[in-house]
């Protein structure tokens, strides 16, 4: 009655409320960016277009492609489909699916909070609309620094290597868009990063020195995860381009997080009671707070 702990079961059935959530409206912003054209004018004129699949030229992921070709191919660089016949079509579909997770990224950042919001006191409850604000934000800033600075100076830096060594740049587009959309996707995520690891810290969750004590073990798990699973034909060079943005913001994120419990009463023991409104450490079971007066039950 006093810790206002759930059993295991709940927290299973409200994790899969808020994934459904999550993934109910990312279903839904996937259809509308697969399908929606520059101009929605053109789909009454010309419905036709719909049965041959000739919509598809004019649709917002069409005219994004277009967009990464004119700013981030050099000029010198041709890409050819070299895959199958199926290469272009992954590509339209890769291209939605990012769109898509920037698109839902204030839902996925509510949801997240909102699952943990029973165990906050009324003070942590307060920062759900900033945590969303700063995830989102910080998630766009981090897309646009990958493309406009990573994703293009990473190309411009290879172009010497193909003069030096005679080679022809003719790119295979699904190697050429694949690399662009997961710097894309891997700095938003690590921009992004910081904000969870942060409120993490800010709630008790986890402690700031989890990571100072470990952080050898961390990077090498970041390391580790870049290589494998991120840039599997990256090379080292875009293994560090993804690497040390994540890194760094995850230590600023928790050198804010270290200052933002500093003086803050230590964490409860396992099993002790806490003050559902200020997050007091009880040490024993009383109808009120001795910090706040408010009621406990």
């Amino acid at each position: 009655m006093f810790s206002g702990r759930l059993p295991f079961s709940e927290h299973i059935d409200e994790l899969r409320r808020r994934l459904k959530v999550v993934a109910y409206t990312f279903l839904i912003i996937f259809i509308l960016v697969l399908l929606f054209p520059v101009n929605p004018l053109s789909s009454v004129q010309n419905p036709g277009q719909y049965l041959n699949l000739t919509f598809l030229e004019g649709t917002l992921i069409a005219a994004f492609l277009q967009r990464i070709l004119v700013d981030l191919l050099p000029p010198a660089w041709h890409i050819i489909s070299g895959a199958g016949i199926g290469e272009p079509m992954e590509i339209y579909i890769m291209a939605s699916l990012l769109l898509s997770v920037v698109l839902d990224m204030p839902v996925i950042a509510y949801e997240t909070y909102r699952f943990v919001g029973p165990a906050l006191t009324d003070r942590e409850k307060g920062l759900i609309y900033p945590f969303v604000a700063s995830a989102t934000a910080l998630f766009a800033v981090g897309v646009t620094f990958g493309y406009f600075v990573i994703a293009k100076y990473l190309l411009v830096f290879l172009g010497p290597f193909y003069v030096a060594t005679g080679t022809t740049p003719l790119v295979d587009a699904l190697s050429f868009y694949y690399i662009i959309f997961l710097i894309i996707g891997a700095t938003g995520v690590s921009f992004t990063s910081p904000v969870f690891v942060y409120s993490l810290i800010r709630l008790r969750v986890i402690e700031a020195d989890l990571f100072s004590k470990n952080r050898v073990i961390i990077w090498f798990v970041v390391w580790l995860v870049t290589g494998l699973f991120l840039t599997p034909d990256g090379g080292p060079l875009l293994d560090l381009v993804i690497f040390v943005p994540i890194i760094a913001m995850m230590e600023v994120a928790v050198a804010l997080g270290r200052r933002s419990v500093k003086g803050q009463p230590p964490k409860p023991k396992k099993g002790g009671i806490v003050c559902p409104s200020c997050g007091e450490a009880l040490p024993r079971p009383m109808l009120f707070c001795e910090r706040c007066g408010r009621s406990i039950a």
